[in-house]
């Protein structure tokens, strides 16, 4: 056995060596206390906070979107119950269960389910990863027989966006969507979130202030793997507002039903507040497309249809406003003393300048005519020469007094302004101004002239109340969710005229003309009982075409517009109203019997042309 001699080691052999291993162990513990100390004292209340974070979440309360209302009550837009399928990953035991228990009913391939539940994956074990929105009450009452079978699946009942009537009203309405990351950047968004739905579109859009409501929050208390525990604090969110509209839902059904056409407008107005009664504008689309979220096929459907059906032609549309704007240049003749009511001007069915023929409707002319048989029977050739006699600036200062050209203060912030043509506009847009041969076609309402349905219903409405230039309005009133009034509406008048009351009765009479007289232009719309004082128009689409061409054997979007205007001013209601049909033809032929139709049911009394009376 070999024995191990301590004499043989040389006396300060350990010494050394413990010193250094001490100092070392003393370094640990030393740098060790420094850093619990630094833990504890300096940055224990910071871990203290990131506890209590660990531990408590703060979920969202979204508030109900409030509701709009017609003038009846009836519920417009409103929310209503949508069921929205989700997987919470965390508590997935079987996902081949799943997949054969809610695939058919979610319209799912097996291989679509089982890369829906790998995706999932990805997310927090414990938050709900939704598959998919809007699920049927026939499809909840499926996957609810089937939801004892399975872990991991759950039903969220969340509010979506409902229009009972489906299309009526669908662009003064409007659409939301999902907030866009453009819209959380302005200012005013403070409060929204990603995933948020808002306006887009029409009343939903102006008056989303209004109709959001207050968002609420709800303190709970979670685990380490985010399951949640307890409930804490809560503040309920509160509803938004309820919008009252103008307009009776019955009456715009009527006029929309009424409106057979492919495509155009009808706007009904009280002429001594502004309060819209009817606002149409065809073709429409059905809101509900857009909730939760549009599909493609369906996105692409709309947009590429050449009738454009998501366009406020009401607002948006730009027609030239034809012998409507006969009106106004008479008006403008008399004030300035360049006609009298008196003299007369013979029509032979056209009128030569500088080398090029301006034809009258009528092809054979009127004869000789004064400016009441001129309005009574939409004589070309005579406001062809008043129209030169007056220049296109003179023109343009009356159609700015009847509120042309500018845009009318209605709340759909998207109105386009029209053009009344100036001396100004054409040197400034290009480099010369306007000549002769323009200011004849200016004369009745055509050339560079246009105008949107609204703002002819401003000026129909100001030729039925006496000159005052009223702002159309939509929203009645505005409740909260108690019902309490928020905001109550006023008739606003913009500006007034303050005609010279011989030449606007001047005027009148012979607008009463255009309906009563054997050969008045509006005669369709003469209605036994009813003063009814009216303007046709034909809206001429291109410059020129074939005289002998019906109008059927014209191609669609070369024929004419159909223009109407007319009021009724001696009853206890009012109204004033507007008629447009793209490519209808003549103003007398098609739109006069439709505003004839609007007018009969606003008042409740028998339509004469119709056969059953």
């Amino acid at each position: 056995m070999v024995q191990f001699r301590s004499d043989l080691v040389p006396q300060n052999y350990y010494g050394p060596r413990i010193l250094a291993f001490s100092v070392v162990v003393w370094i640990v513990m030393l740098g060790l206390f420094i850093r619990l100390w630094s833990l504890q004292l300096i940055m224990g209340e910071s871990f203290d906070d990131m506890a209590v974070e660990n531990r408590i979440r703060l979920l969202r309360l979204p508030p109900p979107r409030g509701s709009i209302l017609d003038s009846c009550g009836k519920a417009l837009a409103e929310n209503r119950a949508s069921f929205t399928f989700s997987i919470v990953p965390g508590a997935i035991k079987a996902p081949q269960k799943i997949i054969e228990a809610y695939a058919d009913p979610l319209g799912f391939s097996p291989e679509k389910m089982r890369s829906v539940i790998e995706k999932s994956m990805l997310a927090p074990k414990f938050m709900s990863f939704p598959i998919r929105k809007n699920v049927s009450l026939e499809e909840v009452s499926l996957m609810k027989a089937r939801a004892c079978q399975v872990k991991g699946v759950s039903l969220e009942a969340r509010p979506y966006r409902s229009y009972p009537f489906g299309s009526l009203l669908c662009h003064v309405l409007g659409v939301t969507g999902e907030i866009s990351a453009s819209e959380l950047e302005k200012v005013g968004r403070v409060g929204y979130r990603p995933g948020d739905y808002v306006g887009k579109t029409g009343i939903e859009r102006e008056y989303e202030t209004y109709l959001r409501g207050e968002e609420g929050w709800e303190q709970i208390e979670i685990d380490a793997k985010g399951r949640h525990l307890a409930s804490l604090t809560r503040k309920p969110a509160k509803a938004g507002a309820n919008i009252v509209l103008t307009v009776d839902a019955s009456f715009q059904r009527f006029v929309e039903d009424a409106f057979t056409e492919r495509a155009g407008s009808v706007i009904a107005v009280d002429p001594d507040t502004g309060r819209v009664l009817a606002m149409v504008s065809k073709p429409g689309f059905d809101p509900n497309l857009f909730t939760p979220t549009i599909s493609e096929r369906n996105w692409k459907s709309l947009n590429s249809d050449p009738l454009h059906p998501l366009e406020n032609r009401s607002i948006r549309g730009l027609y030239p406003p034809a012998s409507t704007f006969k009106l106004v240049t008479a008006l403008a003749g008399l004030s300035e003393g360049v006609t009298t009511p008196d003299k007369n001007i013979f029509c032979s069915g056209e009128m030569g300048l500088g080398g090029q023929v301006y034809r009258c409707w009528k092809q054979h002319g009127h004869g000789r005519v004064n400016l009441h048989r001129a309005i009574v029977e939409s004589c070309d050739v005579y406001f062809y020469e008043l129209g030169l006699k007056l220049g296109a600036d003179r023109m343009a200062k009356y159609a700015s007094l009847f509120g042309l050209g500018k845009p009318t203060g209605l709340e759909l912030s998207q109105e386009l302004p029209g053009l009344i043509p100036t001396n100004f506009w054409k040197e400034r847009n290009y480099g010369t101004f306007i000549k002769d041969g323009e200011n004849v076609t200016i004369g009745i309402g055509q050339g560079y002239t246009l105008t949107t349905p609204i703002q002819l219903a401003v000026m129909t409405s100001a030729l039925a109340n006496g000159g005052n230039i009223m702002r159309p309005y939509l929203v009645e009133e505005i409740k909260s969710s108690d019902g309490s009034v928020i905001f109550q509406q006023t008739p606003v008048i913009r500006w007034k005229m303050n005609p010279d009351q011989k030449i606007w009765s001047i005027i009148r009479k012979a607008m009463r003309g255009v309906v009563e007289d054997r050969v008045g232009t509006g005669r369709k719309c003469r209605i036994p009982g009813l003063s009814v004082y009216a303007k046709t128009g034909t809206s001429q689409v291109v410059s020129a075409r074939e005289k002998s061409m019906s109008e059927e054997d014209v191609p669609y979007h070369e024929r004419t517009h159909a223009m109407f205007v007319a009021f009724v001013d001696d009853q206890p209601r009012k109204i004033a109203i507007v008629v447009v049909i793209e490519h209808g033809g003549g103003g007398g032929k098609t739109a006069a019997p439709l505003a004839r139709k609007i007018i009969c049911r606003y008042y409740g009394i028998p339509d004469p042309g119709d056969p059953k009376n």
